[in-house]
C-alpha cells in the first residue's frame, strides 16, 4: 500500500509539472483574452507622450528642412533722396526723387547646398532618435512582461512542488503509522511546506509589483492574464545588423550634418554677392530714374572670422567621427557577450534537459522502488524529490534569463519597423 501511495505521489508530481512548465513558442490553442507580449508593445506605443512628442519635433525638422537651401528674402526699400532742408518740399527741387530699390544676396559658393544637407541630416537624426526612443520603450515594455511571465511561471512550478509534498506528506503520515517513516520526515515535508506557501506569497507579491510597473505603460490590461507559453520573439534569435542600430544612425546623421557644416565654413572664404535694382521718383518735370549695383563682401580678415570657424566646424566633425566609431565598437562587444552569453545557457539547458533531470528522476524512481521493497529510506526519497524539483526550477529560470537576454539582444539587432 505504501509503494502505491509514493507511485501516486510521482504521478501528481509529473503531471503537474509538465502541465505548469512554459513552453519555448506559441500555441495556437490559447484562447480567452490574454496579454500577449505584442499587444502590451502596441498599446505602450500607442500611448507613450514620449513618442508622440518625438514625432512632433521630426515633423517640425522636416518642415524646416523644406526652407534650409532657398535664398534669403529679398529686401525692399523705400528712401527719399535730395530733399532740399530750407522748405522741406518734395517738388521744387528738380533733384528730389522718391527711389525703391529691390535687392538680393547670394551667400557665398554653395552655402545652400550644405545648409540644405544639415537639414536633412538633422531630420534623419531626430528620425534615429525617435526610433531609439521606440526601441527603448519596447526593451522596458519586454522587461516588464518578463518579469510579471516569470513570476507567475515560477509560481506555477512552486504550485505543483507543493503538491507533490502534499502528496508526501500523506504517503509519510501512512509510513509513520506503519513505523516505516519517522516523526522527523513528518516535521522535514511540513516544513519544506511551509517554505512553498512563504515563497509563493513573495511571487505573488512580485508579480503584482510587475504589473503595476507594466500598468504605467499600457493600463488596466497589465490586469489581463498572460499567455502560458513565451512569445517567439522571446525564444528565437533575432536577425539584424549594429550597423543599422538607430543610435548609430543617428550618430552617423550628426556626422553628415557636422561634415555639411565644414563645407559651409569653408565657403565663407568666398565673397557674398548682393544684386540691388532701384527706380527713383524725381520731382517736377524731370525723367524718373534707374540704377542697379552689385556688392560683393570682403572677407579680409579671415584669420578672425572665418578661419575660428572653419576649425570649429572641423574639429566637431572630428569629434562626431569619434563618438560614431566609439558607440559602434561599444554596441558590438555588447552583443558579442550577449550571444556568449546566450551559448553558455542554451549548453546549461541542454544539460538540465538531457542529463540533470533524467538522472535526478532516476535515482528518486530507485529510491521509491527500494522503499516500496521495504529497504529505502523516506528521508532519502524526499532529498531525491527536493533535487528534481530544484533541477526544474533551475531549468525554467536558464530558459527565463535566456529570454532576458533576448530582450536586450533585439534591442540592437533587431530591425527598425
Amino acid at each position: 500500500m505504501y509503494s502505491s501511495i509514493l507511485s501516486r505521489a510521482a504521478v501528481v508530481w509529473l503531471a503537474t509539472a509538465l502541465s505548469t512548465t512554459p513552453v519555448l513558442a506559441d500555441s495556437p490553442a490559447e484562447t480567452g483574452e490574454r496579454l500577449t507580449l505584442e499587444a502590451a508593445e502596441r498599446a505602450a506605443v500607442r500611448s507613450d507622450e514620449g513618442l508622440q512628442a518625438g514625432e512632433q519635433r521630426r515633423a517640425g525638422r522636416a518642415a524646416e528642412a523644406e526652407a534650409a537651401d532657398e535664398l534669403p528674402d529679398p529686401r525692399l526699400s523705400v528712401a527719399l533722396q535730395n530733399v532740399p532742408t530750407d522748405n522741406y518740399s518734395l517738388s521744387d527741387s528738380p533733384m528730389t526723387q522718391t527711389v525703391f530699390t529691390l535687392s538680393q544676396n547670394l551667400p557665398p559658393g554653395d552655402t545652400l547646398a550644405f545648409r540644405g544637407e544639415a537639414a536633412r541630416a538633422a531630420v534623419s537624426g531626430e528620425q534615429a532618435r525617435l526610433a531609439t526612443s521606440d526601441r527603448q520603450l519596447r526593451r522596458e515594455v519586454r522587461r516588464l512582461w518578463l518579469a510579471v511571465y516569470r513570476e507567475e511561471a515560477l509560481g506555477r512550478l512552486l504550485e505543483s512542488e507543493r503538491a507533490l509534498y502534499r502528496e508526501l506528506l500523506e504517503s509519510a503520515r501512512t509510513a509513520y503509522e506503519v513505523s516505516e517513516a519517522s516523526g522527523s520526515d513528518l516535521v522535514s515535508l511540513q516544513a519544506r511546506l511551509s517554505r512553498i506557501e512563504d515563497t509563493l506569497d513573495r511571487r505573488r507579491g512580485e508579480a503584482d509589483a510587475a504589473r503595476a510597473r507594466l500598468a504605467r505603460w499600457i493600463g488596466d490590461a497589465a490586469r489581463l492574464p498572460l499567455p502560458d507559453s513565451l512569445p517567439t520573439r522571446l525564444a528565437e534569435l533575432p536577425r539584424g545588423e549594429i550597423d543599422r542600430q538607430p543610435e548609430i544612425q543617428r550618430l552617423r546623421a550628426e556626422l553628415e550634418a557636422a561634415r555639411a557644416r565644414v563645407g559651409e565654413a569653408e565657403e565663407q572664404f568666398a565673397p557674398e554677392i548682393g544684386l540691388q535694382v532701384g527706380y527713383g521718383l524725381r520731382a517736377g518735370s524731370e525723367p524718373n530714374t534707374l540704377s542697379a549695383g552689385v556688392s560683393v563682401s570682403l572677407p579680409i580678415f579671415s584669420e578672425r572670422r572665418q578661419s575660428p570657424r572653419l576649425r570649429g566646424a572641423q574639429q566637431s566633425a572630428q569629434a562626431a567621427q569619434l563618438e560614431l566609431t566609439k558607440r559602434a565598437r561599444d554596441l558590438a562587444a555588447e552583443a558579442d557577450a550577449i550571444r556568449a552569453r546566450l551559448a553558455a545557457l542554451d549548453r546549461r539547458v541542454a544539460r538540465y534537459r538531457s542529463d540533470i533531470i533524467p538522472e535526478r528522476q532516476q535515482v528518486a524512481e530507485m529510491i521509491r522502488g527500494e522503499i516500496g521493497s521495504g529497504r529505502g529510506e523516506f528521508d532519502a526519497l524526499i532529498e531525491a524529490e527536493r533535487a528534481v524539483v530544484e533541477a526544474r526550477q533551475e531549468l525554467l529560470t536558464l530558459r527565463l534569463d535566456r529570454a532576458d537576454q533576448l530582450i536586450d539582444l533585439r534591442y540592437l539587432l533587431e530591425p527598425t519597423a
